[in-house]
């Protein structure tokens, strides 16, 4: 039984992804009048763009997964071609049975009454 109890080519939903860098807030100026400010939240309190990781998690699978898919679509459409050639096949089959056995009568046809004209010569 293998350590590992997941594929490792498929991506777990519960890996970490870090958001952007966020940059440090800068401090007001001395000089600057004293004006009502926002809070200024700390970068942890920060929340991460959530669109931009879902946008990367997103090209992430579906770039493992297009693999996978390719090998699929080549599995499935050799079966089809498989099978495909194969009722072609059975179908010739049955039209060359055909043609040879039609072949066959007139050629064993045709033997005997040579034969036959052999063995009993025309009467003149």
């Amino acid at each position: 039984m293998s350590d590992q109890p997941f594929d490792q080519g498929i991506p777990l939903l519960t890996e970490v992804l870090l958001g952007p860098e966020v940059p440090e807030p800068v401090a007001p100026a001395a000089a600057a009048p004293a004006v009502e400010e926002a809070p200024v939240l700390p970068p942890s309190i920060v929340q991460p763009d959530w669109d931009a990781i879902e946008q990367r998690l997103t090209q992430r699978i579906l770039h493992q997964v297009q693999g996978k898919i390719d090998h699929l679509l080549e599995e499935r459409i050799a079966h089809v071609l498989q099978t495909a050639l194969q009722n072609a096949l059975i179908g010739m089959r049955g039209a060359l049975r055909e043609d040879l056995q039609q072949s066959l009568e007139q050629i064993v046809a045709h033997a005997v009454s040579h034969e036959l004209g052999h063995l009993h010569p025309p009467a003149q």
